[in-house]
């Protein structure tokens, strides 16, 4: 499977990022239903059935608009899959998009998620043609801010009680990265 026309195979030293597939939905079930991968996931509820695994795979496999994508993120070492990165709210028009990533523990610590979105954002710039890149991150995963702040996004604003979880409401961080700060 090559992906989506917009969103092709993408290769790093020690990656690769590829469309998901029904083959992955052991990884799926397994990786957002950990507590740990989503202790900062607060926009949906942990996966709690291969059934709702199954409908995130099904989800990024529709090619509607293509206005999303995930790519897992397959460790070349073992093959294994370690984590996704993708792009959400594509906006073709205004040239922007929203980067998403998450990691499985077990490949915390090791700048395998620095690479995977530095590939993405190349991506993004390069083959999108964006212009803007967004992320929203919730106030204390201090891993993903800094992970941003290395890669030259810059904190835009703080969005008060944007997203709510089992009635709570959490504020996150906006963001962003534009083409013109990274040379091109």
């Amino acid at each position: 499977m090559t992906g989506h026309f917009d969103f092709p195979i993408l290769e790093t030293g020690r990656l690769i990022l590829r469309q998901l597939t029904n083959d992955d939905l052991d990884f799926v079930f397994r990786h957002f239903s950990d507590p740990r991968v989503n202790e900062y996931l607060l926009d949906e509820p942990p996966v709690a059935s291969l059934a709702e695994a199954q409908a995130i795979i099904d989800f990024y496999q529709e090619p509607k608009a293509n206005t999303y994508n995930r790519w897992g993120l397959v460790r070349k070492s073992d093959g294994r899959m370690i984590g996704t990165v993708g792009f959400h709210k594509w906006s073709k028009a205004h040239r922007r998009a929203e980067i998403g990533y998450d990691l499985s523990p077990g490949a915390w610590g090791e700048g395998y998620m620095s690479e995977a979105v530095r590939a993405a954002i190349g991506h993004g710039f390069e083959h999108m043609a964006l212009h803007r890149i967004d992320a929203l991150v919730y106030t204390a995963n201090d891993r993903s801010f800094r992970l941003l702040q290395k890669l030259g996004f810059r904190q835009e604003g703080l969005l008060r009680d944007y997203f709510t979880l089992n009635g709570v409401y959490y504020d996150h961080y906006l963001y962003a990265l534009l083409a013109t700060e990274t040379g091109r």
